[in-house]
């Protein structure tokens, strides 16, 4: 039995020139569609960077202030700690006025967590990734000591007025909270720091701390009237 292969109409070299344009067609189709592709997450990335960075020097404003503030902060813990152990020993002391210093917490993780969602951040430099996602995971962490800060602040806040008032278990309570606070004050700031270099890194502003806020925060502790 003889198989006959089926000839194309106009020759062998005329068939395979035709299938070498349909395959060269779509070859240029497929490396134009790639070539959209990048182009449009090049845009997405670059519009995400502009947006972190933006993102990033506004939260870096309560990373500086948290820095410059850090000494005032714990001077005024420590004065808080002095008055503490005098009402615990029932010595005579005036009444106080308030005592919350201007901590801050305007931190915003909000632009990176829409990049992620958008998937823009699979779309990043390796090492830059890298140090995008170090920061924003201590702001996460910041946030989080930021809170735990705020209650404690809650807790010395029964010191303002007449000292003399308080009991063993208000005096043992802030004890606790001064301790608290103490630490928090410290590591906020240091992290603070590390978020501050690292935006300096990634080209991102670095601004100086409010000098109004810082003022505030570091006046004495106030008597009340």
């Amino acid at each position: 039995m003889h198989i006959h292969v089926p000839k194309p109409l106009h020759g062998w070299r005329e068939f395979a020139g035709e299938v070498g344009v349909i395959v060269l067609g779509v070859l240029i189709a497929i490396a134009l569609e790639q070539l959209v592709e990048i182009i449009h997450w090049n845009n997405q990335v670059r519009e995400a960077r502009t947006a972190l960075h933006q993102e990033m020097a506004h939260t870096n404003k309560a990373f500086a202030f948290r820095v410059a503030a850090h000494d005032c902060i714990a001077a005024r813990l420590t004065r808080l700690n002095a008055i503490i152990e005098r009402a615990a020993k029932h010595d005579p002391q005036p009444r106080i006025g308030d005592i919350l210093p201007d901590v801050g917490n305007a931190l915003s993780n909000n632009v990176w967590e829409t990049s992620r969602s958008a998937q823009t951040l699979a779309h990043f430099g390796r090492d830059q990734l890298r140090l995008y996602g170090v920061y924003y995971m201590q702001v996460t962490n910041v946030q989080a000591f930021m809170g735990q800060e705020v209650q404690d602040w809650g807790i010395l806040k029964v010191l303002k007025g007449d000292p003399d008032r308080l009991g063993p278990t208000d005096i043992a309570g802030l004890r606790v909270a001064i301790n608290h606070a103490t630490f928090e004050n410290d590591i906020i700031a240091g992290i603070a720091q590390d978020e501050l270099d690292t935006s300096r890194q990634l080209g991102v502003d670095v601004p100086r701390a409010d000098r109004a806020r810082l003022t505030e925060v570091c006046r004495p502790l106030p008597e009340a009237a």
